[in-house]
This record gives structure tokens, sequence and C-alpha cells, in this order.
């Protein structure tokens, strides 16, 4: 499947970029227009983005060219792409120059690579960037160097790893102005290294965005809850879950190192629904891990973060009773939706906890 998917999306890049050559009707003179997305290009920007790469490198348009004032407190002609933000330097006399995108968008998520570990040298046959303290290597420094270097991507902020995106999932590397995708399943073609769609999720960085390529038609099942998604959905994060004897409590994972939360779903009477409440994970290795306490035989007491909620809570305690077998190791997606309700993906099961922004709690097969 994967495979037919892969050749299903290089089909779509030259389809797009056939698409793309032919201009709409109403265009002006000195402008490309584009169907796909309704915006045309001009004048300085329209000629950087013709002879750098046009749609494999930018993508499409996706705003009008307006004056805009960036993140490094320039003010002068932008206009957003699919990949990227061009700026019109020309009063400055530097021409069309790429935004700082891959910095942006870390920072946005609270992700200081400035501050990140650095490396202190290459491996043979890789490439050391001293302002930066990170390194290049295979397809991705021949990609650069190929393809504009310094100028068009920017000084390498982080050493390739492996991320988990809404539509992508496996290795990438940050530059200032980029972000590369590994795909060696297209090994040999041009599309080995593809960048990513930083623009589109950077114009609008808090608007609503995608939902999670595994969750899409679930949330299509409940177009009135699931209308908005946030950005920066936790994509394959480590969970922990424990069943109880009237619930279950589902641990996720901080996102950029912060505490986790504590998801806790049980039926209430009073309500005749399934109920979900959510707590930070306070507890600490300094913590004690057990509260000492001996549960009815066949039960288990909770532990650690799960085990402090559960006795600092007596109501939550008395409702959802002993744990029923111990924690199970496990991982999944959370998303937000920006009226309040949430889908918590637990991959083991293949199950999806629908969280109403009013206190109620569906538990459903998700929807392949």
């Amino acid at each position: 499947m994967r495979r037919v998917m892969m050749k299903l999306l290089m089909a779509m890049i030259l389809v797009g970029s056939f698409i793309a050559a032919q201009p709409a009707a109403a265009a002006t003179p000195g402008e490309r227009c584009f169907r796909e997305t309704g915006f045309c290009i001009s004048g300085a920007i329209r000629t950087y983005w013709e002879r750098n790469g046009g749609l494999q490198v930018f993508g499409y348009p996706i705003r009008a060219q307006q004056v805009e004032t960036n993140n490094d407190n320039w003010t002068g002609p932008t206009q957003w792409f699919e990949r990227d933000r061009l700026e019109d330097h020309a009063n400055e006399r530097l021409g069309v120059l790429a935004g700082r995108l891959g910095v942006s968008y870390l920072e946005i998520q609270g992700r200081r690579w400035d501050s990140a570990p650095r490396v202190g040298r290459a491996e043979p046959g890789c490439r050391y960037f001293a302002p930066t303290g990170h390194t290049l290597c295979g397809a991705f420094l021949n990609y650069w160097e190929r393809n504009g270097g310094l100028e068009r991507f920017g000084y390498p902020i982080t050493e390739p790893r492996l991320e988990n995106l809404v539509d992508f999932s496996g290795t990438i590397q940050y530059f200032e102005r980029r972000r590369m995708e590994l795909h060696p399943e297209l090994a040999g073609t041009p599309y080995e290294v593809l960048l990513g769609l930083l623009g589109s999720d950077l114009v609008e960085p808090y608007g609503c965005k995608p939902v999670i390529k595994d969750l899409r038609h679930t949330a299509d099942a409940y177009p009135d809850l699931f209308r908005c998604p946030s950005p920066f959905p936790q994509i394959w994060a480590n969970m922990v879950t424990q069943p109880y004897e009237r619930g279950q409590m589902v641990w996720i994972e901080g996102i950029n190192g912060g505490p986790g939360a504590i998801w806790v779903v049980f039926y209430d009477n009073s309500r005749q629904s399934l109920i979900w409440q959510q707590f930070y994970d306070s507890w600490t290795p300094n913590d004690p891990t057990s509260g000492g306490e001996t549960p009815p035989p066949g039960l288990v007491e909770p532990i650690r973060g799960f085990g402090k909620v559960w006795r600092e809570n007596p109501a939550l305690r008395n409702t959802l009773g002993w744990a029923v077998r111990p924690e199970l190791p496990d991982s999944g997606h959370l998303q937000y939706f920006q009226n309040g309700a949430w889908m918590l993906y637990r991959a083991s099961v293949d199950r999806v906890f629908i969280l109403r922004n009013d206190g109620r709690a569906d538990d459903i097969t998700r929807i392949p």
C-alpha cells in the first residue's frame, strides 16, 4: 500500500507541475496565476520563484503579495507559498530572500534550537557548520549543495532526527529557512528529499490545520464537533494506559520535555454518559512510587502519576475503583480542536476517545 501511495505522490507532483505551467485566464500582464489556490505571482518574487525551482521547491502561492513585518522586524513586500515565504529586499539591494521559517517553526512550538545540544565535529563524508554546531550528511547534504546551499536554506539548526508530522513520519532536518524530509523509498529519484510545507504551517500558525491523517475519517463522522483542528498535534506520542474497575487512565508524554498529562475516562450514572477529566502529571522520581495500600485480591494498586491522581482525588478514586491490570505501554495521537474538543487515539487497541467540550466522552473504534 505504501508503495502505491508513493507512486501516486510522484504522479501528483508531476501532474501538478504541468498544471502550474498553465496561467489562469484572469492573469494581468506580468502575473502568473494558479487555479489551484487562486493566487498570482509577479515582479521580482515571480522571477525568483521561476528561476529557483518553482512548484517543487516553493509550492503554490497561498497568499497575495503584500507588505508584512516578519519575525526579524523587517518590513517589506512579502508573499507566502506552501513551502516558503519570499521577501523582496530590493530596497536593501539584497534581492529576494527566503524567510527564516525553520527557526520560526521550532520557536513557535517552544523548541529553542539555539540552546539545544550541539556536535563538535562531522563524521567522514559529512560537513560541519561551526556557526550553529550542526552537521550535514548524505542525501540532505547533496540536496543542500545542489539547490542553493546557504542562501536558500541557511545553516542546519538541528541534527537529522525522526519526527512524526501530520502528513509525514520519518527522518527530517531543520535549517534556518527550511525543513528537509527524507523519503528513502524514492531513492534515485528527484523526490528522495522533499521540503516541508512550512509556509502552510506558519502563514496562520494558530488557524485551522489538517486533522492527523490516521484520524481524518473518524473526525469526518463528527462534523459538528471536529471543525477546526489546532496546530502541532502530538503524533505517535508515548503513552501509558491502565484499566480500572469502572474506567481507564491514559498518560501521554509532555510536549518538548514538559509535564505529561493524565486523562481519566469513566461512566457517570447521573449523566448516563462516559465522562472525561484531565490532570497534569505532577509525580516526579523523588516522590513515592506507591501509596503503600493493599488492593483486594486480583486487583492492582495504582502507582506513580496514576497513583498520585487516584489518591489525591477521593471522589475520582471511589468512581474508578482499583486498577485491574498493571500499567501498559502504548503510543498514539492527541489532537485538540479549537472549540475545546479532543481526540485521543490508542494504537494498541485501535480505538479513539472522543472527548467533547461539555465533558462527555465516547470510546469508539477508529474509522480507517
